[in-house]
């Protein structure tokens, strides 16, 4: 999960990312003219109690954020839709004193642009951005249906990974609350790589407001007791701790464990709360009901930008830990990220040989490099087949029990491989919004 928005503490799945299959030509809030299919170009500094935008005024299309976090805390940039629930496209985990870009396409309309420090609680600096009818740019017959198949293709594989988590999790609840905890530990994660090779797309829906869903399966109380001041082990905090974690936390700590449930109606409860929000998941997936934003819904943009978000966070949180910071499983969430991300860019992989045929080689080729060295951590197999993983911190330096965070200097030898074939795959991925949009 991100660090919430999921991440997003509030979340709720309205997917939207209002993208518009023409990009446009007016002028500029500057002045300056564009020409039909050009990138717009928007600058954001972030401090920690400050987000501003300039323009605050563009043509609808593909355009590019220029983030830079001047302030001293990790922080989440987020375009927000009109009614400022549904998220439109966010760029997560932008490190104090670093830079980041974020491309997307924008159709008419207003929006609102926002941050989020630590990526949790209340929004920073939100302020309107309208975006004005751009000119239309041409696109051939061939190249739209290509981008219809990507979209309808991976529409279909969030719907089959939402039905394989829908089942998965309630196998899980019931080991977990019938006391099987060692089948229910084997299960974990393997229910959760479903969870994990969707993940962009499950953070961006919400049922009553952008991101709850994801806040309220895959909330990390790093992040919860970040956003209220408060220490992990606070009460307050674990009482609103629900998901996977919080179940997590009590089926792999101690007895003693201040993060150890009390009774076993405790526990129940926490498993039902899991699987009734992940039926809801699925619910909304499959159309029974509806989000914040009506009927769920993917455009383009969720498939280009897909891919980067999952190894993006990979790089920058996971591959210390913190995801699984009580189980240490963090080998399948890390497996399960590159395959959603192989899906992602599978999907719209014609566009971007047609387009960039060395970025689709050095795509394909990084990809490779880092499923070798998940190969690598491959423990065994299960009865029926299934591959299983190393606990990670036997091999990495890593958070522990929601603890302390490693330095990038503490990393293995196997952990700084990691981490350079990971950051080597994100860069050719971030590529893939600016090269397909338009």
């Amino acid at each position: 999960m991100k660090n919430t928005k999921y991440l997003l503490v509030p979340a709720t799945f309205a997917l939207t990312l209002s993208l518009a299959s023409c990009a446009d030509n007016p002028q500029a809030s500057s002045g300056a003219s564009a020409s039909a299919g050009d990138t717009h170009k928007v600058t954001v500094d972030i401090t920690d109690d400050t987000c501003t935008t300039n323009p605050s005024q563009i043509p609808s299309g593909k355009v590019e954020f220029s983030i830079s976090n001047k302030g001293t805390k990790p922080n989440e940039f987020e375009i927000l839709t009109e009614n400022k629930l549904q998220i439109a496209s966010e760029k997560e985990n932008i490190g104090p004193g670093t830079t980041a870009e974020l491309t997307t396409a924008l159709k008419q309309g207003t929006y609102y642009t926002a941050c989020k420090p630590n990526m949790v609680g209340n929004f920073v600096g939100l302020s309107e951005l309208e975006v004005s009818q751009g000119d239309d740019v041409d696109v051939s017959e061939d190249t739209k249906a290509a981008e219809d198949r990507a979209i309808a293709g991976y529409t279909s594989y969030v719907k089959d990974q939402t039905g394989q988590l829908l089942t998965a999790t309630q196998e899980f609840a019931q080991a977990y609350t019938s006391g099987e905890v060692e089948k229910a530990k084997t299960l974990y994660p393997l229910a959760r790589q479903h969870y994990e090779r969707i993940e962009p797309t499950a953070e961006a829906f919400g049922i009553e407001e952008a991101g709850d869903l994801d806040a309220a399966l895959d909330a990390r109380v790093q992040d919860l007791s970040t956003d209220a001041h408060k220490e992990p082990t606070d009460p307050e905090v674990l009482k609103g701790w629900t998901g996977w974690h919080r179940i997590e936390a009590d089926l792999f700590g101690n007895d003693d464990s201040p993060f150890h449930f009390a009774s076993d109606e405790e526990r129940q409860q926490a498993a039902d709360d899991l699987t009734e929000n992940t039926q809801k998941l699925y619910d909304l997936v499959y159309g029974q009901i509806k989000g914040v934003d009506g009927d769920f819904e993917l455009k383009l943009a969720d498939v280009a930008t897909g891919a980067s978000s999952l190894l993006e966070e990979v790089a920058k949180s996971k591959i210390v830990g913190e995801e699984e910071t009580f189980s240490h499983t963090d080998m399948y969430d890390f497996r399960a990220n590159v395959e959603g991300a192989e899906v992602a860019y599978g999907n719209v992989a014609d566009l971007v040989r047609k387009k960039d045929p060395a970025l689709a080689e050095s795509i394909e080729s990084n990809i490779e490099t880092v499923k070798a060295l998940i190969e690598e951590q491959v423990s065994g197999r299960t009865d029926d087949g299934t591959e299983t993983f190393r606990d990670y911190s036997l091999v990495a330096a890593v958070q522990k029990d929601a603890g302390e965070a490693p330095d990038a200097s503490a990393y293995t030898e196997t952990q700084r491989k990691f981490s350079d074939a990971v950051n080597a795959l994100s860069e050719p991925l971030s590529k893939i919004a600016g090269t397909v949009l338009h």
